[in-house]
């Protein structure tokens, strides 16, 4: 039964890590060009910022039993079908996962940006560049802590419907 959960996390860690590797690759071509022509060294809020996407796949990957037995309650040993229920349960968290852990790498990068820039970033300015990420942190992690939730909600459409 855990199988469907166990198998979306490690579909999205192995997402999160190949996104990890890609920046890190990227910023393994960039730097010297940059360094070259701005002098500027990266703080550690921006290199964590760079690496969050595969921190955060390995720690999926490494947490996806655990989790899925959070999300799908199975505490009968015995093997039956998946049941639209059950689904419904891991696709909420799932997406929510999604949603949380791909947002996480901007909101460092620009909390970091803003804690080295003195004058040059207006409140406007952050403000605007953090809507968005954290709207969509703050969503995946309602999907993620709520996904009984939905699964009511959808017990309950589909006995109405």
């Amino acid at each position: 039964m855990n199988s469907i959960a166990i198998i979306g996390l490690r579909i999205i860690s192995i997402y999160q890590i190949v996104i990890g590797i890609n920046a890190i690759a990227g910023m393994g071509i960039a730097l010297p060009i940059v360094n070259s022509n701005f002098k500027e060294e990266l703080s550690t809020l921006q290199l964590l910022s760079i690496a969050m996407p595969l921190l955060s796949g390995i720690v999926i990957w490494l947490l996806s039993v655990p989790i899925s037995k959070f999300v799908i309650n199975n505490k009968s040993t015995e093997v039956k079908l998946i049941d639209d229920v059950n689904i419904v349960a891991a696709g909420t968290f799932l997406i929510g996962v999604y949603m949380a852990f791909s947002q996480l790498p901007t909101l460092y990068f620009v909390m970091g940006k803003y804690n080295e820039l003195e004058y040059g970033m207006d409140s406007t300015s952050i403000i605007t560049a953090l809507k968005l990420p954290s709207i969509s942190f703050v969503i995946g992690l309602l999907l993620m802590i709520g996904h009984r939730f939905f699964v009511e909600v959808y017990k309950w459409l589909r006995g109405a419907g």
